[in-house]
């Protein structure tokens, strides 16, 4: 049966009980990256990049590991899915907007970690719009919370619609870093129509 992903709070949780101050945000998008860059990487090279001294007898760690093997088996499965499921692991609509908003710039920054983890240490040789994109998630990641925002309804929408971008180039970069191994389609010769 596959993993169902965990929530934000649920990471968060995991995230506390270690005390470690990376975000949830990050830990996701450091993932992705990861696995857009490399989709065999297992879940213990994500962890030991992010956690490398995550002590290995520790009941805290041990759950935390729990939840970051959920987070890494159920991330894998979205990238791959065909359906195109994938969705970035981010605080809810009821947090403030800021709070998205710096959000997102964590992720875009762990997604360009999880790349060069993965060993893209250069944007040039992706295809325009997967470059595009990338160099996109750098800015957003350098904004940091310099974001004048009021909340509006149009601030909202925009949130909405640049989460929209980056959740579909991640699939457009995943699919050129990582194409999609479908079985030829078939037609079947014998068929009559009627």
């Amino acid at each position: 049966m596959p993993q169902t992903m965990p929530d934000y709070h649920t990471l968060t949780n995991a995230l506390t009980r270690l005390d470690t101050e990376v975000t949830p945000s990050e830990v996701h998008g450091t993932l992705a990256g990861l696995l857009c860059a490399h989709t065999g990487a297992g879940a213990d090279v994500w962890q030991q990049a992010l956690w490398p001294n995550l002590p290995s007898d520790d009941l805290l760690a041990a759950e935390a590991r729990e939840v970051f093997q959920q987070v890494h088996e159920a991330t894998r499965r979205q990238l791959n899915d065909p359906t195109c499921d994938f969705e970035m692991l981010l605080p809810d609509d009821d947090a403030g907007l800021d709070i998205r908003v710096h959000a997102l710039g964590d992720w875009c920054q762990g997604f360009l970690l999880g790349l060069s983890l993965g060993g893209v240490k250069d944007f040039a040789p992706l295809p325009e719009d997967a470059r595009e994109i990338a160099n996109d998630m750098l800015e957003i990641s350098r904004a940091g919370s310099s974001y004048d925002l009021e909340g509006s309804e149009e601030d909202e929408n925009a949130y909405a619609e640049l989460v929209e971008y980056l959740r579909v180039g991640v699939l457009l970069i995943n699919e050129e870093l990582q194409p999609t191994q479908a079985a030829p389609i078939t037609v079947d010769t014998d068929a009559t129509l009627h």
